[in-house]
């Protein structure tokens, strides 16, 4: 979903002096945000960060393997 989906059915709730103070967004739109917001949680870890490094230094060295379906890469993993 596009920020400006959300911004078109999102509903601002303002105070006395005129600013948003709460919104109001469909159920849908709160759960595509949870989930985003519990991903950004898990990326933002320490650990995940360190294997995202590790992973491109495995890359940039060609520590890889290619596997052309994912038979072909369990049967590698149970080995």
């Amino acid at each position: 979903m596009t920020v400006a989906t959300i911004e078109k059915k999102a509903k601002l709730i303002t105070g006395r002096d005129g600013r948003p103070v709460e919104v109001i967004l469909p159920y849908n739109i709160y759960r595509e945000l949870l989930e985003l917001e519990r991903s950004m949680e898990i990326f933002r870890r320490k650990e995940t960060q360190e294997s995202v490094k590790r992973a491109k230094e495995d890359i940039k060295h060609g520590r890889v393997k290619a596997f052309s379906d994912m038979k072909d890469a369990i049967k590698w993993l149970d080995k």
